[in-house]
């Protein structure tokens, strides 16, 4: 069949219901098959934010699909992919390209930047598969290669398709998939055998659930190891919502001083054992370097390798490993949760008129929160001051808790909209990085999704001033609650008091199209996390 059919149609037939794209001349070709095939293309404003969306709907759906034109579109695309690669997202980025004639005597072509090769070298150290179909033969192979690649290893790959070969006629008979790799039976009951005994031997153990449990669709196996066992669950800032945080097992968010609470830090350091379930070892989500673990008190299970306390598998795979563990017949555990808890306070008559401040934002936003509405958060307060908020369902918290890249949550909601189509996206958003991409809300008007966009505007870049102030976190001020009349719909609200938020995030959960509220928060105000976080990047690095 055409090598354009074959690519999108195998794409589909992985799970790619929405591509998140921008066309451009060496593209043309590809989206016209892209056109004709079951997938439902979105044209998004910019490159960036059709990478964000196309990241956000992979965390949901299993795999996302972004397509771009070469070079200019292909690079603009770079930072969500790397985000992507860095947070363990599945995304394919598909990108038009010069044809082999084209490249034929190395002619200064529009859109070429070095070499043929440049954008594929680049993409090569954000992704774990790259190809360019320049090959009849081996184009159908290469496709498959690349998309299991990014199903297996959660992590995006890289698919340049040239403007002459997409309507080439390929062969498509393919070789049997070589069998998924198995752990060696004596490491996988080595690694189980030490698991268990150091489990059976603590008092206090907890389970800090990653978030490959999410990207593996592996949480239940970890609820059950935690039901079973009567193990408290805690989660990291990346892996928030992994597992149901109405859960009664469920701790919190632990990051040594940006834990969402200071009692779920008591508890996970002084657990003498804590089974760390798909969890990423990273700055942010061990607060900064101040946690506090002992590695002789830990399991360490990932997709990488498996480590109980100072012993090391290399030869186990994690879901069976995972699998095995949960189903492990050990004594239940005496645990009494150290703060069950508690619904947020309804505001009070006394409360409505007084000024907010960034905490009562995050508690008044908890009010309104239920199963039908997912919150994507951008950088700053918005992510550091949102692991208080709760949420019922699984990978209902969307950000980029490791890679912290602004200008996520806006295009990221289009993405989430667009995998639960019955869903209202609440946004959490900073000034800055709604002038990052705010812009795609005419995006999420043209396909009538609603979201409700909270932007926290501080006047400038607040997180940025706790480190280091100066000119440079001075940003332009927007009438932000207007650009429903700039985009042609929605509408636009500004509040500054604790019942002013309450009533409008009330009135656009009960209209039916999407909000813009611009939060005035006083400039200086911060959240007790991002205030812990600002501490502590000040002591090590000077402020």
């Amino acid at each position: 069949m055409p090598l354009g059919e074959f690519l999108f149609a195998y794409l589909h037939h992985r799970g790619v219901k929405h591509s998140f794209g921008i066309p451009g001349d060496f593209a043309l070709s590809t989206f016209s098959w892209l056109d004709r095939s079951p997938i439902q293309q979105i044209t998004m404003c910019h490159e960036p934010g059709a990478g964000f969306a196309a990241d956000a709907y992979a965390r949901l759906n299993g795999i996302g699909l972004v397509c771009v034109t070469y070079c200019v579109g292909g690079l603009n695309a770079l930072n969500p992919i790397a985000g992507a690669y860095a947070e363990k997202s599945p995304v394919v980025l598909v990108s038009g390209a010069p044809g082999r004639k084209d490249r034929e005597k190395d002619p200064l072509l529009h859109h070429k930047v070095k070499t043929f090769e440049t954008q594929r070298r680049v993409y090569d150290e954000v992704t774990v598969a790259s190809t360019v179909l320049l090959d009849e033969d081996r184009a159908a192979s290469e496709i498959v290669r690349c998309v299991e690649a990014c199903l297996r290893h959660k992590r995006p790959v890289y698919i340049e398709v040239p403007h002459d070969m997409v309507d080439r006629v390929i062969p498509v008979e393919l070789a049997e998939p070589a069998p998924p790799a198995v752990s060696d039976p004596q490491a996988l009951a080595a690694a189980l055998a030490e698991t268990m005994e150091l489990i059976a031997a603590s008092k206090r153990p907890v389970i800090l659930a990653g978030v490959e449990l999410q990207r593996f669709a592996v949480s239940q196996l970890a609820i059950e190891l935690a039901e079973r066992l009567n193990v408290p669950i805690a989660a990291d800032m990346l892996s928030k919502a992994t597992v149901p945080e109405n859960h009664p097992l469920y701790l919190g968010v632990y990051g040594g001083a940006m834990s969402g609470d200071q009692a779920v830090r008591q508890y996970v350091e002084s657990a003498d054992c804590v089974l760390m379930l798909g969890t990423f070892i990273t700055d942010m989500s061990m607060g900064i370097n101040t946690a506090r673990l002992d590695r002789a008190k830990t399991v360490l299970a990932t997709t990488e390798s498996i480590k109980v306390q100072f012993h090391r598998y290399d030869e186990v795979r994690f879901i069976e490993y995972l699998t095995k563990l949960s189903a492990c017949e050990l004594p239940r555990k005496k645990f009494k949760h150290p703060r069950p808890h508690a619904e947020p306070r309804p505001l009070k008559p006394a409360e409505r008129d007084q000024p907010l401040t960034m905490a009562e934002f995050f508690r008044i936003v908890s009010l309104h929160l239920d199963e039908s509405t997912p919150v994507t958060a951008d950088v700053g307060d918005a992510i550091f001051g949102g692991v208080g908020i709760r949420t019922s369902r699984r990978a209902d918290f969307i950000a980029p808790g490791y890679y912290m890249t602004m200008g996520f949550a806006v295009p990221a909601a289009i993405g989430v909209a667009a995998a639960r189509p019955a869903s209202r996206p609440v946004v959490l958003v900073g000034d800055g990085a709604f002038q990052m991409t705010g812009i795609e809300l005419s995006t999420a008007l043209r396909l009538g999704q609603r979201p409700v966009v909270l932007v926290i505007n501080n006047e400038g870049y607040g997180t940025m001033r706790k480190l280091r102030d100066g000119r440079f976190n001075v940003i332009t001020q927007w009438n932000y609650a207007k650009i429903c009349d700039l985009i042609g719909g929605g509408v636009g609200e500004e509040v500054s008091t604790k019942g002013g938020l309450d009533q409008a995030i009330s009135r656009a959960l009960q209209r039916d199209t999407l909000t813009v509220i611009d939060v005035k928060v006083p400039r200086d105000d911060i959240s007790p996390q991002l205030q812990s976080l600002s501490t502590e990047v000040v002591r090590m690095r000077g402020g």
